[in-house]
């Protein structure tokens, strides 16, 4: 066996020249510790368009306004250790019900306090400025949160000027139960809602509802443009850096 001194000696040197970046987007992700369902739906949306690069931030998983507010506490601190020495170009917070309580502003300072200058997005921030895109005034919610987290997300609704003809509201009391909402329930709950009042656009509140694949079906069962919330945060992540996704099979909002 060599001595260290005499390995030194022997290990031959390599050179090497610097590749660049690839030439995606990169997307810097704060997601919950709760989500089931986020990375797996955004496997099925960067495809060649994009990269994500993702940590966590602690959440109990209980619907209730403390608890979605107290995750902000460890926001920032998750963002700072996402790819350590890689640039993002855009930084995304994956929770609606959270973003709703602590606030689109708020949650953007939080991603962005060891990278300003960096756009952020939130589902939140991403649904507002999908129903502006979509030119819809009267917007209708497929909620599976309880009561005390549906009224202040109609309250913001309202104060953006928008219409909510229909709340239909599964009231769950764990965000990990959210993920084990079926396909049959939502279609059956969209059904009920639309039923209920004309609206523009259906809104399905919630990164863990495991609706991203659905939407072309649902689409086509209401008549109305499906905005689910991992789906209205990816479109927005990537206009917001000047990229327009044009997806088929997820629904209106993304092909463009």
């Amino acid at each position: 066996m060599l001595s260290q001194s005499d390995y030194e000696a022997s290990e031959l040197f390599l050179e090497h020249s610097k590749a660049p970046r690839p030439d995606k987007v990169h997307i810097g992700l704060v997601q919950l510790s709760t989500d089931h369902s986020i990375e797996r739906d955004l496997n099925m949306l960067v495809g060649s368009s994009a990269m994500v690069f993702s940590n966590r931030v602690y959440y109990s998983s209980a619907m209730t306004k403390e608890a979605l507010a107290e995750i902000s506490r460890g926001i920032t601190q998750s963002a700072e250790l996402i790819a350590t020495g890689l640039p993002m170009d855009v930084m995304a917070f994956g929770c609606t019900s959270a973003s709703i309580v602590i606030g689109n502003e708020k949650i953007r300072e939080l991603l962005t306090a060891n990278t300003p200058g960096i756009p952020a997005t939130n589902p939140w921030a991403g649904a507002l400025a999908a129903f502006k895109h979509l030119k819809a005034k009267r917007v209708s919610i497929f909620s599976p949160y309880p009561t005390e987290v549906n009224y202040p997300l109609y309250r913001q609704l309202a104060a953006e000027g928008l219409e909510v003809p229909t709340i239909g509201a599964l009231r769950i009391e764990k965000d990990t139960d959210i993920t084990t909402v079926s396909f049959d329930s939502m279609l059956e709950g969209a059904r009920r809602i639309l039923a209920q009042a004309p609206t523009d656009a259906l809104f399905m509140s919630c990164t863990n509802l495991r609706a991203l694949e659905h939407i072309d079906e649902l689409e086509a069962e209401v008549g109305v443009p499906i905005v689910t919330s991992t789906q209205a945060m990816f479109w927005h992540a990537m206009t917001l850096v000047g990229k327009q996704p044009g997806i088929e099979g997820f629904g209106q909002l993304l092909k463009g």
